[in-house]
């Protein structure tokens, strides 16, 4: 039995990072937004399930600063401590971990996409013994288990370690899990369920992973990156069996699922909201991320009946060119496009559309098409970020050549480079004209006006998201 200390790190100071989001390259959120490290969560589940002791500090919930991360680490005495990471933050969590290396823990390792892509980056900086890459449960499991055994790395499917003589090793990914059921659910036990949060959910907010993987394989996403194309998905039994538990154990209302593309099988979608409805979770409020492509009415139906009253969906772009090259041709059907922002209104379903700005081929005349189209649907809430190339993604391969990349500045809403059309200023002036264009039109101000509460939240997320990192 080994001591373990899972850590999601304190955010840099200028914003807060939600390393879960992006297929786990993270994202610069406002401070109304708070997930659970689920991820920590999941991984915390299988090491139990092995005998483990198991801990999880979640530093941005408790407002902790590097310094009492540092201290909080370790306090626990823990003999395996491995951090959480992402692209944005990478900075601040390798200088946490050099603080915890060599004063306690007997071995400290991350885990990431952006440590799955960038390896060699990592340990150039020091601070890091282990590296977990790839679909962390196994990985992590492997390097408990080899803790536990004395230490040798020797073999162990999807890490990269530190070697006594100095060189680094990668040893060979491990494979995907084919079959999720296998999964124990998410150990929340170990999590305070009551500090997560979410923009305009009363309450407290937990997420849930029922699948991963997604068929669309559009070249700036980190889900598919980390998750693969192939949609893997858990059975709807199993999904409830994590909804009775967050339900009737955590007391927990309020759920964001966090599929790349949840909608995928319709069949299954229905199932669990059927479930859901059996179970008489009337009380139960839930949101999700999906693509119009994979809703039609008699789904959304379902969706609302049980309990859904958010849906966030990948508009992308509103210029055919963008979406064939860049997006999955996730966008081919405005008119059923139109149908899907129609249903979601008329059933209360509120609706959030995705865009983005700066694809390589993308001129000032294609972002119009794109901040037009967001206007003819008229979500109740639009997000635009700025293109970003994370690594091991196709547009990181077809740039990398061309452009130097500071993962540092990574937010998802900084320009990092501009295009052969647009410079990054242009590209971030962009993306303030499309939240004008949308949210300064009289009928969208009178709905903003009707909540002054929720108005000033969404210009002090903008303002902070859309501010340049020093």
């Amino acid at each position: 039995m080994v001591s373990v200390l899972l850590v999601n790190p304190p955010s840099p100071p200028e914003f807060r990072v939600s390393r879960g989001l992006m297929g786990g390259f993270g994202m610069a959120v406002g401070r109304e937004l708070l997930y659970p490290p689920i991820e920590l969560a999941h991984v915390a589940g299988v090491l139990e399930e092995d005998g483990h002791t198991v801990q999880i500090l979640d530093a941005d919930a408790l407002d902790l600063d590097a310094e009492a991360a540092r201290k909080r680490i370790l306090d626990s005495q823990a003999q395996v401590v491995i951090l959480d990471t992402s692209s944005t933050s990478l900075e601040s969590d390798l200088a946490l971990a050099r603080q915890v290396r060599g004063n306690g823990p007997e071995c400290v390792a991350l885990l990431g996409s952006q440590v799955t892509y960038a390896p060699d980056d990592i340990f150039a900086q020091g601070g890091v013994d282990v590296l977990v890459r790839g679909e962390p449960e196994g990985s992590a499991l492997a390097l408990v288990t080899a803790v536990g055994r004395g230490g040798d790395f020797e073999g162990q499917l999807g890490l990269s370690w530190l070697a006594s003589d100095g060189t680094v090793r990668h040893e060979d990914d491990r494979p995907k899990i084919n079959n999720l059921d296998e999964l124990p659910i998410p150990a929340r036990h170990l999590l305070d369920n009551s500090l997560y949060h979410f923009p305009g959910f009363s309450g407290s907010v937990t997420t849930v992973k029922s699948s991963r993987g997604c068929p669309f394989n559009c070249t700036f996403c980190g889900y598919t990156l980390a998750q693969g194309l192939r949609f893997r998905f858990r059975s709807p039994e199993h999904v409830l069996k994590e909804i009775d538990d967050l339900y009737q154990n955590h007391g927990l209302r309020h759920i964001v699922f966090r599929d790349p593309i949840f909608s995928t099988r319709k069949d299954r979608v229905q199932a669990i909201c059927a479930g859901i409805i059996e179970r008489g979770y009337t009380d139960l409020i839930w949101q999700c991320e999906t693509a119009v492509k994979a809703l039609d009415r008699a789904t959304l139906e379902v969706m609302a009946k049980a309990g859904c009253k958010h849906i966030s969906l990948g508009i992308e772009s509103g210029n055919a060119k963008i979406q064939e090259l860049h997006c999955g041709n996730k966008l081919n059907n405005l008119d059923h496009t139109q149908d899907v922002f129609d249903d979601c209104r008329e059933l209360g379903i509120q609706t959030r559309a995705f865009c983005m700005i700066g694809f390589p081929e993308e001129t000032a005349a294609m972002a119009d098409e794109t901040i037009a189209l967001v206007g003819r649907l008229d979500p109740d809430q639009v997000q635009y970020c700025a293109v970003t190339a994370y690594p091991g993604t196709p547009l990181y391969k077809m740039l990398r050549d061309s452009r130097d990349f500071d993962f540092a500045t990574m937010t998802g809403f900084q320009a990092l480079e501009g295009n052969e059309h647009m410079t990054s200023e242009q590209i971030e002036a962009k993306i303030r004209e499309g939240y004008r264009s949308f949210y300064m039109r009289p009928k969208r101000l009178i709905r903003e006006f009707s909540n002054p509460l929720r108005l000033a939240g969404k210009l002090g997320r903008f303002f902070t998201l859309v501010r340049r990192r020093a």
